[in-house]
């Protein structure tokens, strides 16, 4: 994650409408419902289809389309927070939604709360809500007070996401973009990804997270390189569906009391959103640092 806010924290509010009964921790869409009926019907098609080799391609071929449009519009933010951090920080999240075309479209969000197995909150389908055509919606309270987590945004195809988690400590805020993902967008079985750099010392520190978007449990394999290029630890983690946890001071856990240009690099056996922080101890400033996907 980062760091966290001073001031005022920005109250449940949306600048464009006042969000009376709306609560954006779960503003989720109905194509997880559908995503879960398309894939038990294709599921029931393709065995029917096994003595019949041509029918059966036929089914593989309409069964990677129906997927495809079942996650069209579908996009993760790997982390959001409103929470206490370390050395007086308090960190907050806010999202833009841009409509670029020229006709209404549609946004849904769901709160995916860190530590715990979400797999029901992937699969529920939630309110949706309309953005005008050119049209950008400013989001806050986002994130339960005292939470953090990810977020799942479904939306029509013409919407831009920009998703903001900042921290208010001072007199003012200092903040990073978090980018929004597809699910091809992340590392996978077959692909590495490599956050670098990693530094910890009298000024910075970097924290590390990992989610996992899919139904399914996923395990994570994280190798530590110094700077010279030796192997200095390796880790696991298995991730519940749904769930995302992010390890704070990270070099710490492994008893790296001082690191320059280390980097790690992540491998997984299902999808997986993994990031970097680097944090300055004295301003709380934080850089998000996405991962080289090989």
């Amino acid at each position: 994650m980062c760091s966290q806010p001073d001031g005022h924290p920005p109250g449940n509010a949306c600048r464009r409408y006042k969000p009376k009964n709306r609560t954006n921790y779960g503003t989720g869409a109905p194509q997880c419902q559908a995503t879960r009926v398309v894939l038990e019907g294709i599921v029931v098609y393709i065995r029917s289809m096994r003595r019949h080799p041509y029918l059966w391609l036929a089914g593989l071929a309409i069964a990677v389309v129906s997927v495809s449009a079942a996650f069209a519009g579908e996009r993760f933010v790997p982390i959001v927070a409103q929470i206490q951090g370390a050395n007086g920080s308090y960190w907050n999240t806010e999202i833009w939604l841009t409509n670029v075309s020229e006709s209404p479209a549609s946004y849904a969000m769901t709160f995916l709360p860190a530590g715990q197995n979400n797999a029901d909150l992937l699969l529920r389908g939630n309110d949706s809500h309309s953005i005008g055509p050119r049209e950008t919606v400013d989001l806050k309270a986002i994130v339960p007070p005292g939470k953090t987590g990810a977020l799942k945004i479904v939306t029509s195809d013409s919407v831009l996401i920009r998703c903001r988690v900042f921290n208010t400590h001072g007199h003012g805020s200092v903040g990073q973009l978090v980018p929004a993902l597809t699910r091809d967008q992340m590392i996978g079985p077959g692909s590495r990804g490599i956050l670098t750099p990693l530094v910890r010392n009298g000024q910075f520190r970097t924290n590390i997270g990992f989610f996992n978007p899919s139904e399914n449990p996923v395990r994570i394999r994280v190798e530590i390189w110094t700077g010279q290029g030796k192997l200095a630890g390796t880790a696991s983690y298995a991730l519940d569906p749904g769930s995302q946890v992010q390890i704070n001071d990270f070099l710490l856990q492994f008893k790296i009391n001082r690191a320059d240009g280390f980097h790690v690099v992540v491998t997984a056996d299902g999808p997986c959103a993994a990031y970097a922080t680097l944090v300055d101890r004295r301003s709380g400033t934080a850089t998000f640092i996405s991962p080289a996907v090989r």
